[in-house]
């Protein structure tokens, strides 16, 4: 409920009380409010279907005062088309992209990152290009068959019809926030790390299990024969130990070798971006 000033008399409270209910009469079923709403500056070549606070404007593109956008400025093919509903009443009648409560803008050449006040992220902020910008307190996009974020190859044509330069991709940026951007994980890739990482696993019981039984083996022989200190042991323990040596040398030692190699050959090919096997996406990016 509105407040009403501890100095107003009966008679105005009474008179603000019926103009409120007056004016909730009036809007129902369709009728026109009788709010109050901000004016917009016109400029001479806008055209403006207008009803309430429910704007379409046809004119050059323009994200602020008379002076920004570079259909402010005279640049040629600088065509817009801007939707928008409930203008903020703190801008005079200006376009306020931060303020307005809901707005659609399509313009063929503008700032549109500028206009919006978005972070670069890793996609970049565009200057001077076509762009479509939606922005309200909530934003839907509902398909029944199914929705593409979709950024086009190197080479594609641009809006001035010059071929695309970079390639860029997609970025996912809750709170404008680009100060701890990563590349997304990509499902399959993550789970053949994953696989890797349980064969690696695996391959350490079967290393363990091949020294114990190599380890068992020499302390049998270590423990069925003695000698006097300083003696020399019989050429046949000799022989006996330089086998067991052998075992554990083939059953432990070159694995253990082997195994280690598995895992650089991980961090190189699955954790190093640039590799065939990394597992993050090279272009799309959130934080």
């Amino acid at each position: 409920m509105a407040k009403v000033n501890d100095g107003a008399s009966t008679k105005e409270i009474q008179e603000q009380i019926d103009l409120a209910v007056g004016n909730a009469l009036t809007a129902r079923l369709g009728n026109l409010s009788n709010e109050l709403i901000v004016d917009f500056d016109l400029c001479p070549r806008d055209k403006v279907i207008c009803t309430d606070d429910s704007w379409i404007i046809l004119g050059g593109d323009r994200i602020g005062s008379k002076a920004d956008g570079a259909g402010m400025k005279g640049h040629h093919g600088a065509h817009m088309i801007d939707l928008v509903v409930g203008r903020d009443p703190t801008m005079n009648g200006q376009p306020s992209f931060k303020g307005d409560a809901a707005r659609v803008y399509i313009s063929q050449k503008t700032d549109i990152d500028r206009a919006f006040g978005l972070h670069a992220g890793n996609v970049g902020n565009i200057r001077e290009r076509s762009a479509v910008g939606i922005k309200a307190d909530g934003v839907r996009i509902v398909a029944t068959q199914g929705i593409k974020l979709v950024t086009m190859p190197l080479g594609e044509n641009t809006s001035l019809g010059r071929p695309n330069s970079t390639f860029t991709g997609i970025d996912l940026m809750a709170g404008n926030d680009d100060s701890a951007m990563e590349p997304i994980a990509k499902a399959y890739k993550v789970a053949d790390a994953f696989e890797t990482v349980l064969d690696i696993i695996s391959g350490v019981d079967a290393l363990l299990e091949n020294f114990m039984d190599a380890q068992m083996a020499l302390n049998r022989v270590l423990a069925t024969h003695g000698h006097p200190p300083f003696m020399a042991p019989p050429p046949a323990v000799l022989a006996m130990e330089t086998i067991e040596e052998i075992r554990v040398q083939t059953l432990a030692k070159m694995p253990l070798r082997g195994h280690r190699m598995k895992m650089l050959q991980m961090r190189l090919n699955q954790l190093t971006p640039f590799t065939e096997g990394w597992l993050g996406s090279r272009y799309n990016s959130t934080n």
